[in-house]
């Protein structure tokens, strides 16, 4: 499993302590943490705070100038 340390408890744990008492094995062999990305405020990047780029928008070729008028429209402060 790779995740980020801020679920380690509310998720792995719980995955592990239910799969072990619902089939008697672990769900994984190994759990991997990767490093969380933050905004210059410190914040968690997250689509509900509109403070990444949406990664359906690159998908779909989103232009340079339609991606920076999309994060104007998001909360984030006019320097970022």
């Amino acid at each position: 499993l790779e995740t980020g340390h801020d679920i380690l408890f509310f998720w792995v744990a719980r995955m592990v302590m239910m799969s072990k008492v619902l089939t008697g094995r672990l769900p994984f062999g190994e759990v991997m943490l990767h490093a969380m990305v933050r905004d210059a405020q410190g914040r968690k990047m997250s689509k509900a705070l509109g403070n990444v780029v949406d990664p359906l928008d690159v998908i779909a070729g989103i232009s340079q100038e339609d991606l920076i008028e999309a994060l104007r429209h998001g909360n984030l402060p006019l320097a970022e």
